[in-house]
């Protein structure tokens, strides 16, 4: 039976991964800079802090990595304080969550800032009992870092946490963690959807698929 709930956000709750498409080709080409060829696989499973040390050690900026992120961010903060909204069956499903009392928290790669604004503009904050990033915790999701720092927020046993992921490299991480996880299709992800399905306990197409009682039971 579900006792607590740990949600990405990007791809998860919001149909937001389209803004990340090219986004390192962007940014670089923005400074005039040539991007090397398959910049974008080498920093995807990145946190943002690794994805822009990375960056700045291997195009030798000037800024610190924490000066990086706060450019990308500045390209980032009219689509989540304005633009991104929430995939089909969200909202219901949390409302169903906290009507039962479950207790909730987000654990992302996005920076703080960015998915409190994104939160309070479609309102849905409230839902939430805290947010943990994988910046603040020190490690992308390929490390269970973010996971085990929501846990640690929530207070909830690990086997009844349930993780509400997009991602195949967050599926495997919290799975290896003992975490029940339900997996939601995302296109960014349809080349590994045939394991993140086998990785998950439930697997989902959309949230309006999800009958919640199975996560009571």
């Amino acid at each position: 039976m579900i006792q607590g709930a740990i949600f990405d956000c990007d791809g998860t709750l919001f149909d937001s991964m389209y803004l990340y498409q090219n986004f390192v080709t962007r940014y670089l080409t923005g400074r005039g800079l040539i991007p090397a060829n398959g910049i974008e696989d080498t920093v995807r499973y990145m946190s943002m802090w690794e994805a822009a040390e990375y960056v700045r050690s291997v195009y030798s900026l000037q800024e610190t990595a924490d000066e990086i992120i706060a450019d990308c961010n500045r390209m980032l903060e009219c689509a989540y304080f304005h633009e991104i909204l929430l995939r089909p069956g969200v909202a219901a499903l949390l409302a169903k969550l906290y009507e039962h009392g479950v207790p909730m928290c987000i654990a992302t790669a996005t920076d703080r800032y960015l998915v409190e604004g994104a939160l309070r503009r479609v309102g849905i904050d409230h839902y939430f009992d805290a947010i943990t990033t994988c910046g603040e915790a020190g490690a992308g999701k390929e490390q269970p870092n973010v996971f085990l720092q929501a846990l640690e927020l929530l207070g909830t046993p690990l086997a009844a946490t349930w993780v509400f992921e997009d991602a195949r490299h967050a599926v495997v991480t919290a799975k290896k963690c003992g975490f029940p996880v339900c997996a939601v299709w995302d296109a960014d992800e349809e080349d590994h959807a045939a394991q993140i399905e086998k990785q998950s306990d439930i697997y989902l197409k959309s949230f309006t698929d999800l009958s919640v009682e199975r996560l009571f039971a």
